[in-house]
């Protein structure tokens, strides 16, 4: 039966082009799709590394200050203000790089014997338990740090796997931003968003009272009302003296940024979405057409002993015989891509196999959902009836 059902696709195969192609691209633009998805949604599955519900940052510029010391008490005055408030649990200091603001400052050496490539973000001895940073190895900053022979740092799991496993962590000095001593690994952090891949990054330690030093990280108490903001709006400006500084709120950032790749995103499923239905009604259609066509066929297959079921299978595996063709040249083209390494350290082989599978799965699905009812329908006709007609 099988070799029958070749035959007839074959004799067939100026109409069947039309559907050939049209599943084709079907699947390609579906497989172009389902891979920016599948890339987005590993990277939205891995965890940020650091609190951003209930925290806000408070932006500074001390920058201009003619009086760097002065400047300095001030900016430890105004951290032990806000802190003396019981809505607020933490408070840290960080560099110019903060989350979500799209600022990257990175270095890279094989100074070491070894490739070191990471991102580099200032932080003061606070900054680990106002962003709940995991630590997994080692320590944090401390006041010690201050006045260490070697400047401390803090590198993400991630970078210690790549580039430190199996070397001593303890006792040596690297050069990754001038002479370091790594004191600590934390788990994750990817401070440019859910989305976006997770770097390589190195804390490197400044003093709160740094001028360089200029977004005040909070941490807030779980149920701090909205309006809380213009108290430490108050306190800011009056310990200070400033009135252009703002307060971000993080969490509303950190939704923002996923924000835009959510409505691209289901913008463009909802465009392969159309698509998909259009390619389901030509399904449809053509099978319909042909069984209407065909229904002196069909009177005489029942009429030599072909039963329903064997109709409505040969008219499946026609169309599943064009969508399986269709596909495999599909998948011929598609296999290029991760083989050739195409956008290699943006889009990963595993994200273009898993839509090459979704998008093949998928199209057989409709195929055969497509395909079901009107093949029922060229199993139900009576064969006397048909040859009568004819």
């Amino acid at each position: 039966m099988i070799r029958h059902i070749f035959q007839l696709v074959w004799n067939k195969k100026r109409s069947n082009a039309l559907l050939f192609l049209e599943i084709f691209f079907a699947f390609a633009i579906l497989f172009l799709v389902l891979t920016w998805v599948t890339r987005n949604l590993r990277l939205f599955s891995t965890p940020l590394g650091f609190e951003t519900e209930n925290t806000w940052i408070v932006h500074l510029d001390f920058y201009d200050a003619e009086d760097t010391l002065a400047a300095s008490a001030t900016k430890v005055r105004l951290r032990e203000e806000l802190l003396a408030l019981p809505q607020i649990e933490a408070a840290s200091y960080g560099g110019d790089v903060s989350p979500f603001s799209g600022s990257t400052w990175s270095t890279n050496n094989d100074n070491n014997g070894f490739m070191i490539q990471t991102h580099l973000i200032f932080a003061d001895e606070h900054y680990k338990d106002a962003a709940r940073l995991k630590l997994v190895q080692g320590r944090w900053f401390d006041e010690t740090d201050r006045d260490a022979r070697y400047k401390p740092a803090v590198i993400i799991k991630k970078l210690f796997d790549e580039s430190f496993e199996g070397r001593n962590l303890k006792d040596s000095v690297y050069t990754i931003n001038g002479e370091n001593k790594i004191v600590g690994v934390v788990d994750h952090y990817k401070y440019h968003g859910d989305f976006s891949p997770e770097y390589n990054v190195t804390f490197f330690y400044k003093p709160s009272s740094a001028i360089d030093m200029p977004n005040l990280h909070l941490l807030l108490a779980p149920g701090t009302p909205a309006a809380f903001e213009e108290e430490v709006n108050r306190i800011v400006a009056d310990v200070t003296g400033m009135s252009d500084f703002t307060i971000e709120h993080l969490q509303k950032s950190r939704d923002l940024d996923a924000r835009s790749v959510w409505v691209p995103m289901v913008s463009m499923l909802s465009i392969c979405g159309f698509l998909v239905l259009n390619v389901a009604l030509g399904l449809f259609g053509v099978l319909w057409y042909n069984i209407s066509k065909r229904r002196a066929e069909v009177g005489l297959r029942r009429t030599l002993g072909a039963s329903r079921t064997e109709v409505s299978l040969q008219f499946v595996g026609e169309i599943m015989i064009v969508s399986l063709l269709a596909l495999l040249l599909g998948v011929i083209f598609a296999v290029q891509l991760p083989l050739m390494g195409v956008l290699e350290g943006e889009i990963e082989a595993y994200d273009y196999y898993v839509a090459m599978g979704v998008g093949a799965a998928f199209i057989i699905g409709l195929v055969l959902l497509c395909t079901f009812y009107p093949s029922q329908e060229a199993g139900r006709l009576q064969p006397a009836i048909v040859l009568h007609e004819e």
